[in-house]
């Protein structure tokens, strides 16, 4: 295990896999993911058949729209819309170790021009939110809701880091940006809050469509009571 091998050893492998991204064949070219984890090569291998119904979604949007990826994590569904070429991306992804990853795969891809990535949550509200994240699991999905379990590899919980999160509303309206025609939400603890910070954003016709991934028994109703008629969730 890399943990057994001297630190110098250690330090020349870890660069080594840095140097050696994963490459993953999709109908839109390569893409290629950073090895900054296992959990990321997971990620990046799984591309196709982790989430099929999703890729078939962004296959099927409208050229020229505008897409949100709230929940970004490491980019995988991202970079598979940006790859399409026809889209304007917008990435949003607060955990640092996560955005590290998605922007480093973004350069790594030459997309850096066609995706906006931005280090930003959601909510409800405005402010600073502490998110309850290890730097030290690259690739993992992290909460807004203390966890009652214990992390199995660190035997602590995990740490918690500040966070600035925003309303998409105020976002849209401070900052001029375009409304989005297309938005995935996979935040977990917070999504009805999100959806609760964009009764404007929902109301716009130029939004078509919402992907959101949430357990009917969960939320998943009330998060349905946010949404227009001619919004398809």
């Amino acid at each position: 295990m890399l943990k057994w091998l001297p630190a110098e050893q250690r330090a020349d492998l870890i660069d080594l896999l840095l140097s050696e991204p994963a490459v993953v064949d999709t109908p839109h070219g390569k893409i290629r993911f950073l090895n900054h984890s296992g959990a990321g090569y997971w990620r990046a291998r799984a591309i196709m058949t982790k989430e099929p119904g999703s890729l078939e979604w962004i296959d099927s949007m409208v050229p020229g729209s505008v897409f949100w990826d709230i929940g970004a994590n490491i980019g995988v569904l991202t970079l598979y819309a940006a790859m399409r070429g026809d889209l304007k991306v917008w990435a949003f992804e607060p955990a640092a170790v996560n955005y590290y990853n998605l922007v480093a795969n973004c350069e790594l891809n030459g997309l850096e021009r066609r995706v906006r990535c931005l280090r930003l949550g959601f909510s409800d509200t405005s402010g600073i939110m502490d998110l309850h994240v290890s730097q030290l699991m690259s690739a993992r999905s992290f909460t807004f809701k203390e966890s009652k379990k214990l992390d199995p590899k660190r035997e602590s919980f995990p740490s918690i880091q500040a966070v600035q999160v925003c309303t998409i509303d105020e976002f849209i309206a401070r900052y001029g940006a375009p409304c989005p025609n297309y938005i995935k939400i996979d935040v977990p603890g917070l999504t009805q809050e999100i959806f609760a910070g964009a009764t404007q954003t929902l109301a716009n016709p130029a939004l078509r469509q919402i992907h959101v991934e949430a357990r009917e028994h969960k939320g998943g109703r009330r998060i349905a009571e946010f949404l227009p008629p001619w919004v398809s969730n």
